[in-house]
């Protein structure tokens, strides 16, 4: 476990959210904390409302009732989207590049389009985060020429360079080869390791056990269970969260012992 001063200060407010699809509840009442500092990392089985939950959180989709507050301000009633997305950081599980774009000028393009920032500022920022995900060499490069892992690194450096108050992460290793999931992660930890506020969807266990503040288990649109790392894989309350546990251990537990 990844040792961090985290604040007291809340970053993100979830309360008592729903969403619905054709009739289908696919969040049925979701509320949690998440403090300045901290990583929170959902783990759920598929189809149980995670990812639409932090479509919700970025205004990607809208929600039917409850609230979401961004340092207590109301996101949902808010008119300015742009402006929620810019504090908003989202790394999604296919990258979203620009094919056209080099690997300069995506993380430059929300610098230049969104924040006014003029071009040679916005060089230097995207320079100083590419560094930071360890692709200042690949500047002059297009998706095309990149693999897996460089195109999720470039995605990441392209919320950073917006200077996001917080980043949310949805199965940034999915869309990965193994051998590639290892880069992104320690990316993501480091992140984690200077404070970055973070909310992680993902299957990675030893990414969770290494960097969690907390875990929260969604299943059917709830949440089953939250606690630490050493509560959930230790001494799990609920019967299904072992069970789940255990079972994504079995599928993923090669790279626990890598």
């Amino acid at each position: 476990m990844i040792s961090k001063n985290n604040s007291n200060q809340v970053i993100l407010r979830v309360e008592n959210v729903h969403k619905s699809f054709n009739g289908n509840e696919v969040l049925k009442g979701i509320s949690f904390n998440v403090n300045k500092g901290e990583t929170k990392v959902i783990i759920g089985p598929s189809g149980t409302g995670k990812s639409t939950l932090l479509m919700c959180i970025n205004r990607l989709v809208e929600v039917d009732s409850g609230k979401i507050y961004l340092e207590n301000k109301d996101i949902t009633s808010a008119k300015n989207v742009h402006k929620i997305r810019q504090e908003i950081g989202f790394v999604f599980q296919h990258f979203n590049l620009f094919e056209h774009l080099n690997v300069l000028d995506n993380v430059k393009l929300g610098l230049i389009k969104v924040k006014k920032i003029n071009k040679d500022e916005a060089t230097d920022i995207a320079l100083k985060e590419l560094e930071r995900v360890g692709l200042k060499n690949k500047i002059e490069l297009y998706p095309a020429q990149l693999s897996g892992g460089q195109k999720q690194r470039v995605a990441i450096a392209r919320a950073l360079a917006m200077n996001p108050k917080l980043m949310l992460f949805d199965e940034p290793t999915s869309a990965l080869d193994p051998e590639l999931i290892g880069e992104v992660l320690g990316v993501m930890i480091e992140l984690a390791k200077s404070g970055m506020t973070m909310l992680c969807v993902t299957h990675e266990l030893g990414f969770a056990r290494a960097v969690a503040d907390e875990i929260i288990f969604m299943e059917g649109g709830v949440i089953v269970e939250q606690g630490s790392p050493l509560e959930m894989f230790n001494n799990p309350k609920k019967e299904r969260t072992k069970e789940f546990l255990n079972k994504l251990t079995k599928l993923y537990g090669k790279e626990e012992n890598q």
